[in-house]
């Protein structure tokens, strides 16, 4: 899914008793859950904030309908075969590109329009560079959904000519996840699976592959990924093909049972980059918590390009407070190397004296058996400041003497506290803000 060399994050301002873990298969659970009959949880234990289908077909409304709210925005047809979506809801966005440049709508198919009739109205062809891109709607974060992010697709794909799709995930504009759909001679031996979560990410469909005009259910894929995000493009590689909701399997159930769903969830979900030329997209988290009922946190990436590392890809994460443990994490891909920056401004505590404040604790995810607790002391070694001014112990990314890993594994894992203010804020209670730098696969949370 999400992808890094050596990289850095930023701040999230941290009381002295916080908490930082990772544990490896609990962070494998947030992008690569196993597909199942029933759809899993959202990841993280983020809250499930029902589903978008897709429904088309000529015996109901086509539309995009959105359970348990039965909001709808309508799909209509433009001119002869041209899409364009109506109300009375802003559920969804549909994008071309390639082709003519607009979307198309069939009988019970979507595509980019590149003539004016028949299937060039309809399909998505890999020859003439076309792809469909879907967004949420304005109606989605509104009260009566509130959901900003989505957490699992199961989409009806109609496939011709032995075609192959990629299938892009997309977080804040940027692709953080891509996934593959092999159909007919496009099938490598050896490689993907027939049943979806292949570690390979390349999912076989058995149907019928051909290039007539229509086969009915027979060369539709159910395509069923789960990934965080909140965009998601279709582009064929090989052949062409249509993202379709069910038309194809009928009336009644059987088309509502093959709708393409789009699984809604909330969170604070990014993908960090380092603004330089390979990456080029921002470093630093937005902020959650305030400080007061729950931890603020904020979370920069430092970028170790020239330091002892490499950033040449964006890493994915979410963001999240822990409640009543007054901490937050922040979860990612297992792997993923990230050197960061947090900071972390904690609810007000009872005072101590000087010295006497709860430590900062840090777990490290361990491959090769249970979790490791670290407890970071004040950084030590030479500070430096990255590309964009951040600041960072080169010691530790270069492989010095300071910031042995804390875990063997050929990772490294470390933690240093920065920057640490108490403040008597009254009523016998302080506050506690920290900046801890940390390099790598963790969550932050008060214990």
């Amino acid at each position: 899914m999400f992808a890094s060399d050596n990289s850095g994050a930023r701040r999230a301002n941290s009381r002295s008793a916080g908490f930082i873990s990772a544990t490896g298969a609990l962070l494998l659970a947030l992008f690569a859950f196993q597909a199942s009959a029933t759809p899993p949880s959202p990841p993280f234990g983020l809250e499930p904030k029902g589903v978008l289908r897709l429904q088309l077909g000529s015996s109901a409304p086509k539309r995009f309908l959105h359970e348990p709210s039965l909001l709808s925005q309508s799909i209509l047809l433009s001119g002869k075969c041209g899409l364009s979506l109506g109300g009375p809801s802003s559920l969804a966005t549909l994008t071309a590109a390639g082709g003519l440049g607009s979307m198309g709508l069939g009988p019970d198919s979507i595509g980019v329009f590149d003539g004016p009739k028949g299937v060039a109205c309809y399909r998505i062809t890999a020859s003439l560079g076309e792809s469909v891109t879907f967004g949420l709607g304005a109606t989605v974060p509104g009260a009566q959904i509130d959901a900003n992010a989505f957490y699992r697709l199961e989409l009806d794909v109609e496939v011709k000519q032995n075609a192959a799709f990629l299938l892009e995930i997309l977080i804040g504009g940027n692709v953080t996840e891509q996934f593959y759909m092999r159909s007919g001679a496009s099938i490598v031996a050896g490689e993907g699976s027939t049943a979806p979560g292949s570690p390979d990410k390349i999912f076989n469909c058995t149907a019928q592959s051909d290039s007539g005009p229509d086969a009915g259910s027979r060369d539709n894929c159910r395509w069923i990924v789960d990934a965080l995000g909140q965009q998601f493009r279709l582009i064929p590689l090989i052949g062409e093909g249509s993202l379709e909701g069910g038309g194809d399997f009928g009336t009644g159930t059987a088309a509502y049972d093959n709708n393409s769903l789009v699984y809604l969830t909330k969170g604070a979900i990014g993908a960090l980059g380092c603004e330089n030329t390979p990456v080029p997209q921002g470093t630093s988290t937005s902020t959650i918590g305030d400080g007061v009922n729950d931890a603020q946190c904020t979370i920069t990436r430092i970028d170790p390009t020239g330091l002892g590392g490499s950033c040449t890809t964006l890493v994915g994460y979410v963001l999240r407070n822990i409640g009543v443990a007054e901490g937050c994490e922040m979860l990612k891909t297992p792997g993923e190397q990230l050197a960061a920056s947090a900071d972390i401004l904690f609810p007000p505590e009872p005072r101590t004296a000087l010295g006497s404040e709860p430590l900062t604790t840090i777990v490290f995810s361990n491959p090769l058996g249970s979790p490791v607790a670290f407890t970071p002391q004040r950084c030590t070694g030479t500070v430096v400041l990255d590309s964009n001014g951040e600041r960072t112990i080169l010691e530790v990314l270069s492989g010095g003497t300071v910031g042995t890993d804390v875990v063997a594994g050929g990772h490294k894992d470390w933690a240093c506290i920065l920057d640490n203010v108490q403040e008597y804020i009254g009523a016998d209670q302080m506050q506690i803000r920290q900046t801890i730098l940390f390099w790598g696969d963790i969550e932050i949370k008060r214990q």
